[in-house]
């Protein structure tokens, strides 16, 4: 996006809109491992998305094996 000859408080502006949305572009997004059969002995804070059954699944803190809901 050229903005050449701008007053410098609009070159700002762009510049840091611009350097908003590399940051959006760039971020390291978090997805669900892809499993087929749930793990053997999951970990807290372990999740994943089970193909077989199309659920996500989380382990809370107290070890319990939770299935997310999507409503």
């Amino acid at each position: 996006m050229p903005y050449l000859n701008q007053p410098i408080d609009l070159h700002r502006m762009f510049a840091d809109i611009n350097n908003r949305l590399n940051k959006l572009e760039t971020a390291v997004r978090f997805t669900f491992p892809n499993v087929s059969v749930d793990p053997t002995y999951p970990r807290i804070g372990d999740a994943w998305l089970n193909t077989t059954t199309n659920q996500a699944k989380i382990v809370d803190a107290n070890g319990t094996i939770r299935i997310l809901n999507w409503t």
